[in-house]
Parts: C-alpha cells; sequence; structure tokens
C-alpha cells in the first residue's frame, strides 16, 4: 500500500508535528465534523493516522494504524489504536460481530491499486461483522495528484464502472464532495475530498 517510510519514525514524528499545528487543527475540525456528522456508535478508524478523528469519535472505538510508531503515540495518550497488517486481506477476522456500527476510512483507498477490488472486499468483511455504515473519503483530483504514492483515482465515474454504489449488501446512501459539493472543485483546490456513505442495505429497508 505505501512506502517502507510511512512506517518509520521519523514519517510518525512528522505526522505527530503536524497534528498539533494550531491553524491546522482549526482547518481539520471542519473536515472531522463532516466524518462525524453521519458516524454512530463504536467506530473503526481504519488507517488512523495521528488519531485526530479517532479522539473525536464515540467511546469504544478503535483505531488501526500500519506504522508501529503512530500507534505507540496514540496509546501513550490514552486512545485504543492497534498495530494493523493488511496480511490479514482485509478480513478483519480479530473483530466481535456487532460490536462496532460504523467503519471509516479517509484518505486510504487511494494508496491501492486495485481500490474497487479492496473495497469490496472491506466491505464484505464489514457486513460479516455486523457494521451498519461505512463511510470512504478519497482525495479530488488536485489532492490525487500531489502525492506520488496514491495509485487510484477514486470519483462519480469509477464508482460507477465497477459497480461500487450498490455492492457486498451495502448502498451508497450519500456521494458528496466537501467542502464544496461539485467535483470540478477539485481540479482546483487540494483539500477537496469526496465522501461515501455506505448503509447497510437491510438496515436502509427498516428506515
Amino acid at each position: 500500500m505505501s512506502n517502507s517510510d510511512d512506517f518509520g519514525i521519523h514519517y510518525a514524528t512528522e505526522q505527530l508535528r503536524r497534528s498539533r499545528h494550531p491553524l491546522r487543527q482549526i482547518i481539520k475540525s471542519f473536515y472531522l465534523n463532516n466524518i462525524l456528522r453521519d458516524v454512530t456508535g463504536k467506530t473503526i478508524d481504519f488507517g488512523c493516522g495521528a488519531g485526530q478523528l479517532l479522539a473525536r469519535l464515540p467511546a469504544g472505538s478503535v483505531g488501526l494504524e500500519a506504522n508501529p510508531h503512530l500507534v505507540a503515540a496514540l496509546c501513550t495518550s490514552g486512545l485504543n489504536s492497534q498495530q494493523y497488517d493488511d496480511g490479514d486481506n482485509f478480513s478483519f477476522v480479530d473483530f466481535p460481530c456487532g460490536h462496532y456500527k460504523t467503519f471509516v476510512m479517509a484518505h486510504v483507498l487511494e494508496h491501492f491499486d486495485d481500490a474497487g477490488k479492496i473495497l469490496k472486499k472491506i466491505l464484505n468483511s464489514c457486513s460479516r461483522i455486523g457494521i451498519e455504515r461505512a463511510i470512504i473519503i478519497v482525495p479530488g483530483a488536485k489532492g490525487y495528484k500531489s502525492d506520488q504514492t496514491h495509485k487510484t483515482f477514486v470519483n462519480w465515474n469509477y464508482l460507477k464502472e465497477h459497480g461500487l454504489l450498490n455492492c457486498e449488501g451495502y448502498a451508497a446512501r450519500k456521494v458528496s464532495y466537501f467542502p464544496v459539493n461539485n467535483e470540478s472543485m477539485g481540479k482546483y483546490f487540494i483539500f477537496h475530498e469526496l465522501k461515501l456513505t455506505y448503509d447497510k442495505i437491510s438496515d436502509m429497508h427498516r428506515s
């Protein structure tokens, strides 16, 4: 998914430093609020990074992160973070069924070569462990191009072409861009992002 530098202490130190910058915290809060408004119940934060979202999730939530230095720092600060190795093929076998209600994966999917295949695997596993809602965040066009580790550009056309709007027992209840709900804005604004909110189809029918 990422190069080896992403698992080093220097990468972790930089991520933590940036997360503590006052101005960055103010700006970041707007993006976190956009995610949190659709979060319900205990949540799995997949790729929790420096823990900004994890710190605001409901009690009992857990953050999964590949970088062991970030995991150690988050645990030291009192956050529930666990190191994740995708060697389990995104099966989440260690998670009990029915314990978590929401799954969040922000700015992770674009790092995979075959993002559509990975997303289907993740949603399939989410269904098995009783996740009711999955929230996926990916960068807009300029944000995608700004990072050479990004491998798949996910937009509305990609979702349709790969059958990702309704799959593995979930339907994309909401597909929207932030902070402006217009895909073309992503060509000019590097922090523009696409948010996918999937609900389990059986749960949608009950509501």
